[in-house]
């Protein structure tokens, strides 16, 4: 029986397939850096407090005085029912913005959507002085916001740009 013949592809063909299909790429290494904002988490935090507070009272009041309109239990629970609707949402999506790094490349997680970018297509990471959050530069002067590296973090994002900033020197190609 004949040896299947495998055929490696180049890094032109791996650029133009991973654009056709940016969401088919993954890596299966295990991942080096893991960075999470924990200024995001007291964001979210302090937004569920306000929401749930704000719920409650309206709940609490919503028939303080005659209106002309007869308010039920149910109405009342309502508006604490809809505030735990919405600090659920609002919670999950502050808390879910993520950057992984491996040999491989770079996984973005912002607050919508999931991406992964082989370290061919990455130009750097950058975080300009006014910027609230680091970019990863793409071809194209285009860039991917970082949610997960917050200027807001202080000193924990300047560690963090540091420690991708080790692994993009030892994993992205020269050129």
């Amino acid at each position: 029986m004949a040896a299947k013949q495998t055929r490696q592809l180049s890094d032109e063909d791996l650029t133009r397939l991973y654009a056709a299909d940016p969401h088919a790429v993954t890596s299966t290494k295990p991942w080096e850096l893991e960075l999470r904002s924990p200024f995001l988490k007291k964001v979210a935090i302090g937004w569920v407090v306000v929401v749930m507070a704000v719920h409650i009272f309206m709940g609490a009041v919503v028939d303080a005085g005659f209106t002309g309109l007869d308010f039920t239990l149910v109405d009342k629970l309502a508006f604490p029912g809809i505030g735990v609707i919405i600090s659920a949402l609002s919670y999950v999506a502050l808390t879910r913005p993520r950057v992984r790094v491996n040999a491989d490349g770079v996984e973005v997680r912002n607050i919508i959507g999931t991406r992964f970018y082989p370290w061919l297509v990455i130009y750097g990471l950058s975080f300009p002085r006014s910027a609230r959050m680091a970019r990863l530069e793409l071809p194209e002067f285009e860039y991917v916001p970082l949610w997960a590296i917050q200027a807001a973090d202080g000193k924990g994002a300047l560690a963090a740009v540091d420690k991708f900033r080790a692994l993009e020197a030892a994993y992205m190609p020269e050129s």
